[in-house]
């Protein structure tokens, strides 16, 4: 039989509708395939289908997931789904298909204490035994791990117009996570996150939820430059950042361990004095 690809957007919502229609084309699910980027080329013994993103429909799987699988393997599938890996359609889609056909609520275990659905402390994907659960395992992990960096390196600069701003081009897609997180952290302040390489945003106003939005050029005008004193004190940052090295001490290789370069980008201690 022909296999049969499902092209998702790539976002939640696009994934599980993705999961949704798959299942319910009874295709067979060895044949199926989820992918969140168009092909270069079209293949030979493939058929196509276009899926556009449906709120109700994914919520229907997610739903599904929560009632009959957990929140901790909820939490890991969305972690996944936010990875920046191609192969994660497939493997979120048959890991989904492993859990509810074989497997059902065995694996329904409560969530221990202090740990984040999804995030590195937890890891609720038992079947390793299955190749796409453990890439789905992996994709968690990965995207667990760079998100709780980015609480720690994300850096606000206030602009002229009292918004703090924040740019960040992360390679999964913390976007949501990242809102949540600064939400309940800075409640009362006007905060604009911005993820440069996928053009989406989250501004948030005192008081209330986060907004967000995609396909933005945000431009200065909206959001205002920043301001002369928070360029001051970041030139007095690099200065004492310079100043306090000790340059026969530099080892590079565990810098680069400790802090990976794509973080660096929006730090202004790794910026020319």
């Amino acid at each position: 039989m022909d296999r049969q690809i499902f092209l998702c957007e790539d976002s939640l919502e696009g994934i599980f509708t993705g999961v949704y229609e798959a299942w319910a084309s009874r295709c067979g699910h060895g044949n199926v395939e989820l992918r969140t980027r168009e092909p270069e080329n079209l293949e030979f013994f493939c058929v196509y289908h276009r899926v556009q993103p449906d709120g109700e429909k994914a919520e229907k799987v997610l739903r599904t997931i929560r009632k009959r699988l957990g929140w901790g393997i909820y939490g890991c599938l969305c972690y996944a789904a936010w990875a920046a890996d191609e192969r994660k359609g497939t493997a979120i889609y048959r890991t989904v298909v492993d859990f509810l056909s074989v497997h059902g609520a065995m694996y329904n275990k409560p969530i221990p204490s202090g740990v984040h659905p999804g995030g590195t402390g937890s890891n609720f994907l038992e079947n390793q035994g299955n190749p796409a659960v453990r890439l789905v395992s992996s994709l968690q992990r990965q995207v667990g791990i760079e998100y709780n960096h980015y609480q720690g390196f994300l850096r606000f600069r206030e602009t002229e117009k009292g918004i703090l701003f924040a740019p960040i081009r992360p390679k999964a897609n913390l976007l949501v996570l990242l809102a949540e997180h600064f939400a309940d952290r800075f409640p009362r302040e006007r905060w604009f996150i911005l993820d440069t390489g996928r053009g989406t945003a989250a501004a948030h106003e005192p008081g209330k939820g986060f907004v967000l939005y995609t396909g933005l050029d945000i431009t200065r005008q909206e959001i205002g430059e920043i301001r002369d004193a928070e360029e001051d004190f970041a030139g007095m940052w690099r200065t004492f950042c310079t100043s306090i090295a000790i340059e026969s001490r530099r080892n590079p290789g565990l810098q680069r361990q400790n802090l990976a370069l794509h973080f660096r980008e929006y730090m202004d201690e790794f910026h020319k004095v």
